[in-house]
């Protein structure tokens, strides 16, 4: 692949970024204990729009200890596969490898350096799993395989395992792109050091298709996601762009379908971060998504076909139950 082109998040602020672009919007942002949380969840859910959660890490809940480095060194996966992002090929490091790399890298990147290493989809600890499960921080209709996730519904060995973490230092990123198979995106941060966050360059769920011409117009295909876009090049996108600066404990919500990009700036970043699929959803990924990874020979991943099939098998015993059960009631 060719090298990616130079960019540093160097001087960022989010007060600074949005007046860079006439479309720039910050997302709406609620805390986790606001009373009225679930309607709003349930509105950024059919509006299409971002959403930011906040003030988790405040929340007697917060699992400080489980999140930071020195507990990660112990108990994370020893082997991990990791991504140089200037020329993006992938390889594998043992995560103290890893973390020694980090702590000797520079905040953020300069023209001359060849080597920047980004930990994307690492294996999330047992604990970490374990956590969310749990949790009563998170509300339980944004949890994997939960009450709101139809892909609770296929056999526990068809299950494709969407819950990763992601490390990396300041000017790490991954490049504009969709979540998989137009599902619900939930990401978790988890930790920081030396005052790092992430921002997000995110659309509306609505600006799927305009995106996706914008970016052939700059030569570039979106569902390769290989291409990380400029901020001139946000500016002059056809849509708007919202924006946020994620620190630790906020929580960003990605509806189905959103054209994102993250940068990480500062110190290192730690993420965590899962996948949910609705019915609206699969349905979106069955006629929109699913002919475009035809057309650029993408693999599925998420098996949409199978978890409808299986979600109209569920449902339709608990209807059949549901009937027996008014039929003797009634006898």
């Amino acid at each position: 692949m060719p090298p990616q082109p130079f960019f540093t998040s160097a001087g960022w602020s989010l007060s600074g970024l949005t007046t860079q672009g006439r479309h720039f919007h910050e997302i709406p942002r609620v805390s986790v204990s606001d009373k009225n949380l679930t309607a709003i969840i349930r509105k950024h859910e059919t509006s299409g729009v971002p959403l930011v959660i906040e003030g988790m890490r405040e929340h007697q809940a917060w699992p400080a200890a489980m999140f930071e480095t020195q507990w990660l060194r112990k108990n994370a996966k020893q082997q991990i596969q990791v991504r140089n992002v200037h020329n993006r090929r992938d390889f594998d490091v043992s995560f103290e490898e890893f973390m020694n790399h980090i702590e000797s890298t520079p905040h953020h990147a300069s023209a001359e350096e060849t080597s920047r290493w980004y930990a994307k989809d690492v294996e999330c600890p047992r604990d970490w799993k374990e956590w969310l499960d749990t949790t009563s921080l998170i509300p339980r209709s944004l949890c994997p395989h939960g009450p709101a996730d139809i892909m609770q519904n296929l056999p526990e060995h068809a299950r494709v395992e969407t819950l990763m973490c992601y490390l990396g230092s300041g000017d790490t990123f991954t490049p504009c792109h969709k979540d998989l198979c137009a599902s619900f995106g939930h990401n978790l941060m988890c930790y920081t050091e030396d005052g790092a966050s992430a921002f997000w360059f995110m659309t509306e769920s609505s600006a799927a298709l305009p995106m996706a011409r914008y970016f052939q117009s700059l030569g570039q295909e979106l569902d390769l996601e290989s291409h990380a876009m400029s901020l001139e090049e946000f500016a002059a996108a056809p849509c708007l762009i919202y924006i946020t600066e994620q620190k630790a404990g906020d929580l960003v919500l990605v509806p189905p379908r959103s054209c994102h990009q993250v940068v990480n700036h500062g110190g290192l970043t730690v993420k965590m971060s899962w996948s949910r699929m609705t019915i609206e959803s699969a349905q979106v990924a069955l006629h929109h998504e699913l002919p475009i990874y035809r057309r650029v020979c993408r693999v599925e991943t998420y098996r949409i076909k199978s978890t409808i099939h299986h979600t109209l098998r569920r449902n339709t015993a608990l209807l059949e139950d549901l009937a027996k059960a008014k039929d003797g009631s009634a006898s």
